[in-house]
């Protein structure tokens, strides 16, 4: 019982980097991705125990299991990839979009 608890509290540490990266990339506008030993320097400062010679295949196996499986959505040879990498935001527009859009604003304001 007691090693489960422990497992426990290390999956549940690695989801909460994987969230903080996540959402730390969204702030910022970087990639949903960091390279794998960034990763397991950074769960490694938490106190979480991932062998430094088998990182990735340790990362994989935990990557595919719940909760993490919805934070990690892949493990290349050398990165981890976040849920939403691969997404590109739907409220973006062009810079005619945003001219127009401004020139409206203009003309509801002096109205």
């Amino acid at each position: 019982m007691l090693i489960r608890e422990v497992t426990d509290v290390n999956q549940q540490k690695l989801v909460a980097l994987g969230e903080f990266l996540i959402g730390r990339a969204g702030d910022t506008g970087a990639k949903k991705s960091i390279s794998i030993g960034a990763f397991v320097n950074m769960a490694q400062s938490m106190g979480i125990n991932i062998s430094a010679e088998n990182n990735a295949n340790q990362l994989r196996d935990l990557a595919e299991k719940p909760p993490l499986n919805n934070i990690i959505v892949n493990i290349t040879d050398d990165q981890v990839i976040f849920a939403g990498a691969n997404q590109s935001s739907g409220d973006t527009m062009t810079v005619d979009q945003a001219e127009k859009t401004v020139e409206k604003m203009a003309k509801r304001a002096a109205e």
